[in-house]
């Protein structure tokens, strides 16, 4: 017997897959980032020409079932290094507390601007009452290189 859809085997065994049950969320927030470093322009073994610009970003994200409380998130480093903050398609102050209910999420956008052809490093700090990491820090790494 030939079958006139080929791809109704496909669509089976993919509803299938489906029926996983779903995880129980801890009670505590919880605080998950998407990466634990930031590097700029550094796939290919290169780096940012000397007065452009880089950009990368991390998602933050509350797994837990309590809100969480973000009281800062910091930026050291060269001024290289500039953040901006984000959630729900609005700008956030980092000085300022905020908090990110259950399964909600914040981005934090960070541009790379070298002055000069050298390696540059910095760090972002996001303190919170998250329970597994009440300190999250997330590294940053630009690379300046000389224009051609």
């Amino acid at each position: 017997m030939r079958l006139h859809t080929p791809w109704l085997p496909i669509l089976f065994f993919s509803l299938a897959a489906c029926g996983e049950g779903a995880e129980e969320i801890p009670k505590a927030p919880q605080l998950i980032s998407d990466r634990d470093e930031m590097a700029f322009d550094q796939e290919f073994r290169s780096g940012t020409y000397v007065g452009t610009t880089g950009f990368n970003s991390v998602q933050v994200k509350n797994m837990g079932e309590d809100t969480l409380d973000v009281s800062s998130i910091a930026l050291s480093g060269p001024n290289v290094f500039t953040m901006k903050l984000s959630k729900d398609g609005q700008d956030l102050n980092p000085q300022e507390a905020f908090q990110v209910k259950s399964k909600e999420r914040f981005f934090i956008e960070v541009t790379f601007r070298p002055r000069e052809a050298q390696q540059y490093q910095g760090a972002l700090l996001i303190k919170s009452n998250a329970a597994n990491l009440p300190e999250k820090s997330i590294t940053l790494n630009g690379l300046g290189i000389a224009p051609p």
